[in-house]
């Protein structure tokens, strides 16, 4: 796992059902949970543009890895467009909700 994932799914299991939290506090936490996830997107993303920038220049001379480390890249922006619109999705849902 990522290391942002592994340190995020521990302190997500750290909270149980039962634990009190505040609406602030789980807000903070929410927005700590995103904005890690970002973080880590950005990451790969600047991770695929170095390697790539890497073998242009010729510094390296692994393809294979270029191409594992674009894959990468690609997969997990495409992950994240697909929970944003799930999101977005699910946000449009409850405003079309009936009080």
């Amino acid at each position: 796992m990522d290391k942002i994932s592994l340190g995020t799914i521990q302190n997500m299991n750290s909270i149980s059902p039962s634990a009190k939290t505040t609406p602030s506090e789980a807000q903070e936490s929410f927005k700590n949970y995103l904005q890690g996830a970002l973080e880590n997107v950005n990451e790969t993303q600047a991770q695929s543009n170095a390697a790539t920038q890497a073998l242009m220049n010729g510094n390296m001379d692994n393809l294979h890895q270029v191409m594992i480390t674009a894959e990468k890249a690609s997969v997990t922006l495409q992950t994240t467009l697909e929970i944003r619109n799930k999101v977005v999705e699910a946000y449009q849902e409850i405003m079309r909700m009936q009080v």
